[in-house]
């Protein structure tokens, strides 16, 4: 069996979201497998072992030492830009490109002035290239996604004779590895749970829980309005959400949704009574509780090219604990819910829409028990265990693509991929330093010079 180094791009710790939980449920099915396996987070862990290491931040030549100690590597987001050498040290790299986060990050960048904008853009572009150009595997979480992710390869050169010959269904370059439901049984509610929650939230109250945090790409808003009108016929419905933080340094300061949200529920005076806000990360171990007290998971969000290539990893945790689902239309999941009757699926910024189907699964109990056990059904088929099997399947095999062999033109573009990051890398530092030592404007300043220049070249 093979030892198999996993790079997140997020937090793999006792409270993690999205990234940091595929990360570490990866690991788990390769280590089931009877692979080796070792996480290397962004932060430190508190997480026990389980059969899987978890290491803190490194050095590159730390980073250097423990690659060359593994037979592959599976990389997402920044990776590579943290640690550039892995582009060049021959090892097979599989790419995770569950998350389109060059879409996430335009929608979460979008209050900053266009300067920083651009300069934000063409970083994360620049990882995004590194990533598609030096990997061997590539996984991804939805056929949909699969669709964005061949027509990058295709702009890289990366669909090519090689890879054609090899399989020209483009299997043997990139497939699909959902996120997955949890193999363990799902949760069974707590009694009393609901006053641990918040004081005042009792059983008879129907519970709609927005299961992670309040990101710039979500549309709590609207749903809140419709909680807030719903009350005033049913006033036992209340919305929970889980948190309104994340597990990772750096990232709340730049949500501004959760702090719309609170100042919207005060303004309706809704606030700790038909919507209740949860500070903290719930811990991962600790969210069948959560689930379980729920009687309907939500999901909301905008209209935008994010949504329609995301992968909302908050409702496989809704199927897991069998929970009817309230959500948004326009990505994978509305479609699903919509296709199996897992709930009720409404437009974009729909008020009355929402307030409809909230309506809907407060007065049938007959019907929401129907939807509960469609939703248990569709769980059954889409756990770790089933979603992991292509990405199983590569590592049983590992082998490098077919146009990275030693001395073809992708293995050169290969190194120069190593060295564009570190470039890359080095402009983020002095970048930072800039901040630090002569503020946003000057900065962005500077960076618009950079960009002006860099066009120029690129023209000239």
């Amino acid at each position: 069996m093979a030892r198999i180094l996993i790079v997140a791009n997020d937090v793999v710790s006792g409270r993690m979201a999205g990234p940091g939980i595929r990360c570490f449920e990866l690991g788990q099915q390769l280590r089931g497998a009877g692979h080796h396996v070792t996480i290397a987070g962004v932060e430190a862990s508190d997480l026990p072992s389980m059969g899987i290491e978890v290491v803190p931040p490194m050095s590159q030549e730390a980073m250097n030492t423990l690659a060359n100690s593994n037979d592959a590597a599976l990389l997402e987001g920044f990776a590579l830009v943290r640690y550039p050498n892995l582009a060049c040290l021959g090892l097979p790299l599989i790419v995770d490109l569950y998350d389109p986060f060059p879409l996430a990050l335009l929608e979460q960048d979008s209050h900053q002035s266009m300067g920083e904008r651009k300069l934000g853009a063409e970083r994360v572009l620049s990882a995004l290239r590194a990533l598609l150009t030096v990997g061997d595997y590539f996984i991804c979480a939805s056929e949909r996604q699969r669709d964005l992710w061949i027509g990058s390869l295709l702009a890289n050169g990366r669909v090519n004779p090689e890879s054609w010959d090899r399989d020209n269904s483009l299997r043997a370059l990139i497939d699909v590895v959902p996120f997955g439901v949890s193999d363990a049984p799902p949760p069974h509610r707590e009694p009393l749970f609901r006053e641990r929650i918040r004081t005042g939230l009792s059983e008879t109250d129907l519970v709609l829980l927005w299961g992670g945090g309040i990101y710039n790409w979500f549309d709590p808003l609207t749903l809140i309005r419709a909680v807030s009108e719903v009350a005033k016929i049913r006033p036992e419905v209340k919305l929970v959400f889980m948190s309104t933080t994340h597990p990772q340094k750096g990232v709340p300061e730049r949500m501004w949704m959760p702090g719309k949200a609170r100042q919207l529920a005060d303004h309706l005076g809704v606030t700790d009574k038909q919507v209740i806000f949860n500070d903290s990360w719930v811990p991962y171990d600790e969210r069948g509780a959560w689930l379980a007290a729920a009687d309907a998971g939500v999901s909301t969000h905008f209209n935008n090219a994010e949504t329609s290539y995301a992968f909302r990893t908050r409702m496989l945790d809704y199927l897991w604990a069998g929970l009817p689902v309230i959500c948004t239309d326009g990505d994978y999941f509305a479609s699903l819910v919509r296709e199996r009757g897992l709930g009720w699926v409404v437009a974009p910024e729909d008020q009355a829409g929402l307030q409809q189907a909230i309506l809907q699964l407060a007065d049938d109990a007959g019907e929401r028990s129907e939807v509960c056990s469609r939703v248990a059904f569709t769980a059954a088929t889409m756990t770790w265990s089933t979603a992991c099997v292509p990405l199983l399947r590569y590592c049983e095999h590992l082998r490098h693509a077919p146009d990275a062999s030693r001395g073809s033109p992708v293995e050169r573009v290969r190194r120069r991929g190593g060295q564009e990051v570190q470039h890359l890398a080095g402009l983020v530092r002095l970048g930072i330093r800039s901040l630090r030592t002569d503020g946003a404007l000057a900065t962005a300043r500077r960076a618009s010079r950079w960009w002006g220049a860099r066009s120029r070249r690129a023209k000239g």
